[in-house]
């Protein structure tokens, strides 16, 4: 049996010998019946002065922000004029993001770009950091809200120098190919950084989102670049040609597009040329191919060129009958040849119906 709370050997509970929070538990029941409310409204304000103010506050936030995205674009266009600016800027990022300044990280970096980064210096490279940057201004322009078909000819522009860029490291990775087969007839260049080098750097620089760049991260623009309908990846040339340019040009009836077709169709048939095994040269000439020059035709209708699509697809359903989509193109072609079905006649109303009888 529990002794009870008047037990004369028990004592009372004093407050000040209560831990701090229970104190202020105790006493909260005071505080609120016998402290007076003071907190009043304050006077009325100038509701036209403040909206006012606000209005221009917005307005000069807004000048503000254009211009230094106008300032950013500027600065990103100057780093694309030159593979040297391009790697000088990108260089610059590296620093920022990855050694802080202090004298044992600046000690690192230098060591860093006499290492790794002496790749730099190779064409490739430089002109991989050149695209980088186009590709970053012209992603900036488009979330600026400059429309697509604004930027359709500099974008075009892009995509026959990223082609080019693709030509060159094709050629680098042939090159690399035949080293590796003949190691006695290794060709020899002034390049400070080997091949392997300087590829990896390309691809660094080329083939991963701008997104999680070091030179985004170094500017913060990560917020701007959350774009619909857009290629974030500066190397992707089939995206960029399918998320952006083919929409456009099909849009605007552009017989452009068959140049992406024709570039496509010309590195894939070098690249199956260079295979050793004839099962996938045959594959490629049997399969791979005749979907090439299908999609080709397909866009050639798509931008209002009937005849043209129809002859080409009816050339590729004659040549490779057997091609597992042979069936689908046959339907798909007939549809394009007959005429479009008679639309139904509206009916007569009641009106004109009594009129004529």
């Amino acid at each position: 049996m529990t002794a009870s709370n008047s037990s004369p050997n028990s004592k009372p509970m004093r407050a000040h010998l209560l831990p701090s929070p229970w104190k202020l538990l105790f006493a909260l029941p005071l505080l609120i019946t016998s402290s007076p409310l003071h907190a009043q409204d304050a006077p009325n304000v100038d509701t036209a002065a403040i909206i006012q103010s606000l209005r221009q506050l917005h307005d000069q936030t807004v000048l503000k922000n254009k211009s230094e995205k106008q300032k950013l674009i500027q600065e990103i266009n100057a780093a694309a004029t030159s593979g040297e600016s391009a790697v000088a800027t990108w260089e610059k990022a590296v620093m920022a993001t990855q050694f802080n300044g202090i004298n044992k990280e600046v000690t690192a970096f230098r060591a860093w770009r006499d290492g790794e980064g002496e790749s730099l210096k190779e064409p490739e490279a430089k002109n991989a950091a050149r695209l980088y940057f186009l590709w970053l201004g012209l992603s900036l322009q488009r979330a600026s809200g400059v429309p697509i078909k604004d930027l359709l000819p500099s974008i075009l522009n892009y995509t026959k120098d990223l082609a080019n860029d693709i030509v060159a490291i094709d050629a680098l990775e042939e090159s690399l190919r035949r080293d590796k087969e003949h190691p006695e007839n290794k060709r020899l260049t002034p390049r400070k950084a080997n091949d392997h080098e300087v590829k990896r750097m390309h691809h660094s620089i080329l083939e991963k989102p701008l997104s999680g760049s070091v030179v985004v991260q170094w500017l913060k623009l990560g917020e701007l670049l959350t774009l619909e309908k857009w290629e974030d990846i500066p190397g992707n040339f089939e995206g960029i040609y399918e998320k952006i340019v083919q929409p456009e040009l099909i849009a605007q009836r552009d017989p452009r597009i068959t140049d992406y077709w024709d570039f496509r169709i010309k590195r894939e048939t070098e690249e199956a040329a260079h295979s050793k095994l004839e099962f996938d040269r045959d594959k490629f000439n049997t399969q791979r191919l005749p979907s090439l020059l299908w999609k080709r035709a397909t866009d050639l209708a798509n931008i209002g060129y009937k005849n043209r699509a129809t002859t080409e697809m009816f050339a590729i359903v004659r040549k490779y009958p057997s091609h597992p989509n042979a069936t689908e193109w046959m339907t798909k072609l007939e549809s394009l040849l007959l005429p479009p079905p008679p639309s139904l006649a509206t009916p007569t109303t009641s009106a004109n119906s009594s009129g004529t009888r």
